[in-house]
């Protein structure tokens, strides 16, 4: 297969998922649109060989990560845009009320990224664990205690009493 065609597969299959995950990160389509082409200007350059498929996801997922952390370490990132405002759905397969969707951005980075990799890209917490390059039992309780932060502020936008 050539670069060009492997490259383009690789964009097609990927590109909805770092476009995500730069967003929750960026908390802006055009930074997280920038950040997302960093990511596949990284791909192009190096253009690594995976062993399979679960190693190809999780080498685009870290990098992802690394260009999104940079991004926001080195730039001062523009207050972000109301959701209603982007030009392409965000999450849509998975067509969640816009107030989980609100109450996960407003999360700290560390949280939403877990709760990104666990709940949107499915992914267990040993797998988050090398992705992350964290320990499993640091991932379960960052994952515990981003539920929990969650549950709280949806908890807010409803009386049960």
């Amino acid at each position: 297969m050539a670069a060009d065609e492997r490259i383009a597969g690789l964009v097609e299959a990927y590109g909805d998922m770092i476009l995500r995950l730069c967003y929750t990160y960026m908390k802006n389509m055009p930074d997280a649109e920038d950040a997302a082409q960093d990511v596949f200007l990284k791909l192009v350059e190096q253009l690594p060989e995976f062993n399979n498929a679960e190693h190809e996801k999780a080498w685009i997922l870290r990098v992802t990560i690394n260009v999104c952390k940079n991004k926001l370490r080195f730039f001062r990132i523009r207050r972000g845009e109301p959701i209603e405002d982007m030009n392409i759905p965000v999450y849509d397969k998975h067509n969640e009320d816009t107030a989980v969707l609100d109450a996960v951005m407003s999360l700290p980075e560390k949280d939403r990224t877990i709760i990104h990799l666990y709940y949107y890209e499915g992914y267990s917490t040993p797998e988050i664990s090398r992705i992350t390059g964290r320990k499993e039992s640091s991932v379960r309780s960052d994952l515990h205690r981003a539920r929990t932060r969650l549950k709280s502020i949806l908890k807010e936008g409803y009386d049960f009493e």
